[in-house]
């Protein structure tokens, strides 16, 4: 990942990743109207496979609890199935988050959207077949802490589908978290951070500045008062995302190999 952590570095990379915005347009087949475009995407993740997985949630939550309590437990010795589960967490969810087959607009895509999450499932394929993440979590620092409280309000999603808040602990098992690319992101950006700096940071910068984007994008849902408690949602995301992309910075190892993050392989 050499040529993507030099390009990542770039002031152009970003803004690359900004003009992708315009460059995708949603793949639609019926009934589409470029002024329309942000019902149609609403329209389409409204509708997603992921909305519709009743009660298999129950086993993709239970999975995901499931490895993120053994990484904790075991560290290191679970690095290859957390990096694998993750790689394949963003795959699966870049197509059933993204895509929809409607009334009024048929087969739909959110191009995009799929185009940024196969992206960010890439540089964690990356890391799962060359591993350079170590989770240690050695030196806990305070400073982070405000980022497990806040991704752990992401994940349990504490709200009824009428918007209320509702902190019911079941729901850590029985909404579809597991499988959002928004729930789950700062998770694994939270524990990433948690693990700095012998961390991959190409995958830390990739994953932390798609999720900011995806991240502003959901904060437009405060200008709407049916979709207020959406953007509350989303503030994890949003905030995470960017702290860990400017964090992604800090800790980048200079090109000319000084200070390069140390790797410390647990025995």
């Amino acid at each position: 990942m050499k040529k993507l952590e030099r390009y990542s570095k770039k002031w152009w990379f970003f803004a690359l990743l900004l003009l992708a915005q315009f460059i995708f347009p949603p793949i639609v087949s019926r009934n589409f109207d470029s002024q329309d475009i942000s019902r149609m995407v609403y329209v389409t993740l409204g509708n997603a496979p992921q909305c519709h997985l009743g009660n298999l949630n129950i086993v993709f939550q239970s999975l995901s609890l499931l490895i993120l309590i053994l990484l904790f437990v075991f560290k290191n010795k679970m690095r290859t199935a957390f990096n694998a589960y993750v790689a394949v967490s963003y795959l699966t969810v870049a197509f059933i988050q993204n895509m929809a087959v409607t009334e009024q607009y048929g087969f739909s895509i959110v191009t995009v959207n799929l185009v940024m999450f196969l992206f960010v499932a890439y540089v964690w394929i990356r890391e799962t077949l060359r591993p350079e993440n170590n989770y240690v979590f050695s030196g806990f620092k305070w400073k982070y802490a405000w980022m497990i409280v806040l991704a752990i309000f992401a994940y349990w999603f504490p709200f009824t589908p009428q918007g209320k808040l509702d902190f019911n602990p079941l729901h850590f098992f029985a909404n579809n978290t597991a499988t959002a690319y928004c729930m789950m992101t700062p998770a694994f950006l939270t524990i990433l951070t948690l693990n700095l700096p012998n961390v991959n940071i190409v995958t830390y910068r990739i994953t932390a500045i798609i999720g900011f984007i995806i991240g502003i994008y959901n904060m437009f849902n405060f200008f709407n008062p049916y979709t207020v408690w959406l953007g509350v949602a989303h503030i994890p995301l949003f905030l995470i995302s960017l702290y860990c992309a400017i964090l992604s910075y800090r800790f980048a190892a200079p090109m000319n190999g000084e200070n390069i993050p140390i790797y410390r392989p647990e025995n």
